[in-house]
């Protein structure tokens, strides 16, 4: 049975919030984080002390969008990100190598993207997993990870605003 760790922490955002995730795999990670840009983005670094460990990175970006006094739909940010990210990566000849489908803590269905970036002679390719989705709707997550996908449909499953 793997071990987990749990990791809360208070992110400044556009409002206070308390978080909170769990990880799956080794127990040796240096969790930081990190406010930028005017408090509207959170980093959350997950870093191994193992060389050959897996690292993560959850970007929470904060945000009222408000375009000449129209409210913008919050709830489609995330999927514009990543969209737009998809695009992205196509744009840099890389590939979808799958994708599956995880809950979130509040039930909304998030698609862990399997990531395959080409890489230069004589190095291996680099595999990564992104998924993107909403704390609330305010809060948007954009996830970036070495990590398997056990380890990462973990955080997206755990990862929630405490009360």
């Amino acid at each position: 049975m793997p071990a987990y760790s749990a990791y809360e922490d208070r992110i400044s955002v556009i409002g206070t919030k308390n978080i909170s995730f769990e990880l799956i795999s080794e127990p040796d990670y240096n969790i930081s984080s990190n406010a930028s840009a005017a408090m509207a983005l959170e980093t959350i670094s997950i870093n191994s002390t193992k060389p050959e460990g897996k690292n993560a990175t959850i970007m929470i970006m904060s945000m009222s969008i408000d375009a000449d006094n129209q409210t913008l739909n919050q709830s489609e940010f995330s999927s514009f990100m990543e969209n737009m990210f998809i695009g992205a990566i196509k744009l840099a000849n890389g590939r979808e190598l799958g994708s599956i489908v995880v809950p979130t803590s509040l039930g909304d269905n998030v698609t862990l993207h399997r990531i395959v970036m080409q890489a230069a002679v004589n190095q291996p390719v680099s595999e990564s997993i992104a998924a993107f989705w909403d704390l609330d709707e305010y809060n948007h997550v954009i996830l970036a990870t070495e990590m398997d996908l056990n380890a990462t449909s973990k955080i997206v499953e755990s990862l929630k605003i405490m009360p």
